[in-house]
């Protein structure tokens, strides 16, 4: 055996050392990729509270969000008032920004009172009414708030606490149907986390409906901040443009038909891959996945896997 002198083989030891513990961080990074607790939580919130709607018969926009006021989750059911899709977070968003019940905020906010004028703060996204509620873990902290919209204030302040309680029981439950897109929605966002998971990345997996609006998002933990708005964009400009979004780079080029497309419709058009169109068994165009997260052949590949669970 080859021997070394003492800094030479020390230096030697360093570097495998290192070696090994980079080859560990990276196994280490790669098996900590999943969906995240807050997002299971919600998901739980979220069916607790889709089966109180369905109960009351009232749809609902269902939103659950960070202690940074960004959205984890959001299902939008069918027939909910589409102004409920900017409420409905704005109310979780109020529940963490002010760390109470939107409903509190009314009475604060009054003149003379402590909070007045509070609403017109932060770009208009604090509500004063009641249907957004804090979330708290077991030990008490804060992690997120629950907004509901699309009933009276009673009713939506009803179906977010039915979210809260499902939570406290920390039982997986199924959530009631939510609407045909929606339910096929759900369906593919389960094989597009597996997939994500299986390639070790974390990604933001939304669903809009034919007019580009959304109906699901999904934030996997640790995800993006940016793909909350780039994930959506690539959905709508599959709807938009009724193609992939990564059809559009080719056609955008200089000299080409769709040349300097992607500063319209405030430049929510997308040039890259991750966003396909979904069509029923009729060949007719419903929707559009976009996901976003990794690079466009990963991106692609999962909204890729969640269109295959749509045709299932």
């Amino acid at each position: 055996m080859k021997k070394c002198g003492f800094l030479p083989c020390l230096a030697a030891v360093l570097l495998a050392g290192a070696m090994l513990l980079g080859s560990m961080s990276q196994v280490s990074a790669k098996a900590m990729v999943r969906t995240g607790e807050l997002l299971d939580a919600a998901k739980i919130m979220v069916a607790g509270a889709q089966n109180k709607a369905k109960e009351i018969n009232v749809p609902m926009v269902i939103s659950v969000v960070d202690m940074d006021g960004n959205l984890v989750l959001l299902h939008r059911m069918e027939g909910s008032l589409l102004a409920s899709l900017e409420i409905s977070p704005n109310k979780a968003y109020t529940a963490v920004a002010l760390k109470m019940p939107s409903s509190d905020v009314k009475k604060l906010a009054q003149e003379g009172q402590e909070l007045q004028g509070v609403a017109i703060q932060h770009a208009g996204r604090l509500v004063e009414f009641g249907g957004g509620l804090p979330i708290y873990d077991a030990n008490g902290k804060q992690i997120g708030g629950i907004g509901v919209s699309g009933g009276s204030v009673a009713e939506d302040t009803s179906v977010a606490q039915a979210g809260l309680d499902a939570y406290k029981e920390g039982q997986q439950i199924g959530a009631a149907s939510g609407g045909i897109l929606l339910d096929k929605a759900m369906l593919a966002v389960v094989a597009a986390e597996r997939k994500a998971i299986e390639i070790h990345v974390p990604m933001v997996i939304s669903f809009v409906d034919m007019g580009g609006n959304l109906v699901l998002l999904h934030r996997m933990e640790n995800s993006l901040l940016a793909s909350l708005e780039i994930a959506p964009n690539k959905a709508f400009t599959s709807v938009a443009l009724k193609m992939p979004s990564a059809k559009v780079k080719e056609l955008a080029q200089q000299g080409q038909e769709l040349q300097g497309i992607a500063v319209q419709h405030a430049g929510r058009l997308v040039e890259f891959g991750g966003g396909i169109p979904v069509y029923n068994k009729h060949g007719k165009q419903i929707g559009a996945i976009g996901v976003s997260g990794g690079s466009v052949a990963e991106d692609t590949s999962v909204a890729e896997a969640a269109v295959a669970a749509m045709k299932d």
